[in-house]
């Protein structure tokens, strides 16, 4: 940043090196006033322009800084309207399912004991028993696998310790669902059975643990290559990276 001190050195200096020329030239210094304004006119509106830049560079980082605020207060108030959204829709889903014992946070993510887990706010105090199904209105997000008062370690369905029983909703065929890390894969479906890609995965409730008829997510691709079973790989309609609150149901 030019200083005002800079200013007037570089206006002396030039001053100086005028009447050395002029000494050097033996001839007598002349100076007059209007001459002399005249010659100094240049430097001022040097200074003067200096002067505006350096204002318009302080308006300028003062309008960053507001413009930075009120982007803040838009995020702000833009989570707001998507929280009270997503409360709104895991409430309907409560008044539509009268086995949801409770609506938790998510609080945490991870576990010693399992790769994928997350942690709810909600706990023994609130009717939550462990096996418990944990949903959000788009599917099925796990099962409770350890519990305490306050709070509850969920079990996410991409664990590769997880499992459930589960129906192809279109041909009614019937087989296992495991975890494997970003995803899901169903066993113990026959070759001759037709899956086809973008089929439903619903919850058949034989497993005894998990209600009947809960969405879990879409056949991505079915291998028929390998032994007497398909190999077939499911997307979840919950992405795990996306669940903020989540409905704890009943047993099956």
């Amino acid at each position: 940043m030019i200083k005002k001190s800079s200013i007037i050195s570089l206006i002396l200096i030039t001053t100086f090196c005028i009447f050395l020329i002029f000494y050097q030239s033996k001839k007598e210094i002349i100076l007059p006033k209007f001459y002399f304004s005249q010659l100094l006119k240049p430097l001022i509106l040097v200074k003067d322009s200096i002067k505006d830049f350096l204002l318009l560079k302080q308006e300028n980082a003062q309008l960053k800084k507001q413009i930075f605020e009120l982007s803040l207060k838009e995020n702000y108030y833009s989570s707001l309207v998507q929280e009270n959204k997503r409360l709104k829709e895991i409430l309907s889903l409560k008044e539509q399912r009268k086995d949801i014992v409770a609506i938790g946070k998510v609080i945490s993510k991870g576990s010693t004991k399992y790769l994928k887990t997350i942690w709810i706010d909600k706990g023994s105090a609130h009717g939550i028993k462990k096996d418990y199904s944990a949903v959000t209105t788009n599917g099925l997000v796990g099962k409770i696998v350890s519990v305490y008062p306050e709070s509850s370690e969920i079990l996410l369905i991409t664990d590769p310790n997880f499992s459930v029983s589960v129906r192809i909703e279109r041909s009614r065929a019937e087989g296992i669902l495991s975890g494997k890390g970003d995803k899901c894969v169903i066993k113990y479906i026959p070759l001759e059975e037709e899956v086809l890609v973008g089929d439903r995965v619903i919850t058949s409730g034989l497993d005894g643990i998990f209600p009947e008829g809960v969405i879990i997510g879409a056949v991505k691709s079915s291998d028929k290559r390998k032994g007497l079973f398909q190999i077939i790989e499911v997307i979840p309609m919950q992405p795990e990276n996306k669940i903020e609150e989540v409905a704890v149901i009943k047993r099956g």
